[in-house]
């Protein structure tokens, strides 16, 4: 491999991620935040009470900033398809302190989530993991059932959760319009119950519980949108 090859790939894999990482430091750390429910984030998230691993979800939309807002708690996973572009966020998460899995519901999506299992059954702290659970191509706004899976096979919590901003950058031409907020601008965050996947479940109502998820992420979201 020559010079010209090896800068290339050293910009591209190492100076890119890590530019972008401070970027979205400064950015985001400009951001004020209103937490609603905050009993469920104080008591899964920041002390964890519980002693019970957490898998959060929330729309694709909102996970840009939930990616960086959680950058400070324990062990967290998070899954991240294997695009380019899913390339270079994953090491813009390492630097965030993220263990990236690689694959999505289109691509390596069955390897992903036993990978997702096996970051969250492992012994040690408390761990988190989450993602899109409407990723990664659609329809916006309707669950799929794997952060679930992930949820029931670890034995974790589910926490549905979202956020909504006063002044954000949005996408009108994605398909699931992501908001990114400006800077100095305002986000409401709001999370919904926590509940526990049972391990017996039957597919029919593991089905019938990622619609009713759904109903609740979608309440949340129209929730704080209004605020």
């Amino acid at each position: 491999m020559n010079f010209r090859a090896l800068l290339k790939r050293w910009l591209t894999t190492r100076a890119a991620p890590w530019l972008a990482y401070t970027v979205v430091r400064i950015w985001f750390g400009t951001v004020r935040v209103k937490i609603l429910n905050f009993s469920v984030y104080r008591d899964y998230f920041l002390k964890n009470t519980s002693n019970r691993n957490v898998v959060a979800g929330t729309w694709h939309s909102h996970a840009i900033f939930f990616f960086y807002f959680f950058r400070t708690l324990g062990p967290r996973g998070i899954m991240i398809s294997k695009s380019k572009a899913g390339e270079f966020t994953s090491k813009i998460a390492e630097h965030l302190g993220y263990t990236p899995i690689r694959g999505s519901s289109s691509r390596g999506g069955t390897a992903a989530l036993h990978g997702l299992i096996q970051f969250m059954c492992a012994r040690g702290e408390t761990r988190f993991c989450g993602t899109a659970v409407d990723g990664p191509g659609g329809p916006a706004r309707v669950m799929k059932t794997g952060m679930l899976a992930v949820a029931k096979e670890s034995g974790s919590w589910f926490v549905p959760m979202a956020c909504s901003g006063t002044r954000v950058i949005t996408f009108p031409k994605a398909w699931d319009r992501t908001i990114i907020p400006k800077p100095f601008s305002k986000i409401v965050m709001d999370f919904g119950e926590p509940f526990i996947v049972p391990k017996d479940i039957s597919r029919v109502d593991m089905e019938a519980l990622c619609r009713r998820t759904g109903v609740i992420l979608n309440k949340l979201t129209d929730n704080v949108d209004r605020i």
